[in-house]
């Protein structure tokens, strides 16, 4: 089957998606403009409302690209001859080449989702295919789906997503005050306790 080509209009959308991410982590949501975004874009307003009508829509559309980002790496990792290195590839990935601007941005979107309700669905949604996600790699890990060991790797999950959550505002929050050197040895600590946590047996009653 051939690969669906999107459209100009979406492949369009998709850049402006990229170009006003910076205005949004440095301004903030509330403190950037319509006038803001459209000049990041390179347009006219005008032009700028016939893709977004508002703030509210280009947040949606954020999380919902990177929704889809989300589910076709689990997608890799499901084709993956060895899943679990697999999966420890695009951690480290993550953690070792994360823009503090992305960091930035999630803490806005954070923040969107108290006082949007499609936003906090969003968010929601994005939470629970991510969590359903990292258990499903577990138990293929483990070679274990048992009804222990599922409530053992959904609170794994739950403590990779903080540890991964965390190092981003981290990285952000503290920005130039911590050296470069400070930051890898962060990253590296982290990425062994998601080893840890990803590769440890469960402890489960014995069936």
């Amino acid at each position: 089957m051939d690969t669906p080509v999107p459209s100009t209009a979406t492949k369009r959308a998709s850049d402006i998606l990229d170009q006003v991410k910076s205005v949004f982590a440095l301004n903030g949501f509330e403190g950037a403009s319509m006038q803001d975004l459209a000049q990041a874009a390179q347009m006219s307003v005008g032009n700028f409302y016939r893709y977004f009508s508002s703030k509210d829509a280009i947040i949606t559309a954020l999380v919902k690209r990177d929704l889809e980002e989300i589910e076709a790496l689990f997608e890799a990792i499901k084709a993956a001859p060895d899943p679990g290195e697999m999966f420890m590839t695009l951690l480290r990935e993550r953690i070792e080449t994360l823009p503090a601007e992305d960091a930035a941005l999630w803490s806005e979107v954070q923040a969107a989702s108290y006082r949007s309700h499609e936003i906090a669905t969003l968010m929601r949604t994005m939470d629970k295919t991510v969590r359903n996600n990292v258990v499903w790699a577990l138990t293929q890990i483990h070679d274990n789906d048992s009804s222990a060991a599922l409530a053992i790797f959904e609170t794994r999950a739950q403590l990779m997503m903080l540890l991964i959550h965390g190092f981003a505002q981290r990285k952000y929050c503290a920005g130039k005050d911590v050296s470069v050197e400070q930051s890898t040895a962060l990253g590296e600590l982290v990425l062994s306790t998601l080893h840890d946590t990803i590769f440890t047996p469960p402890a489960t009653p014995a069936e």
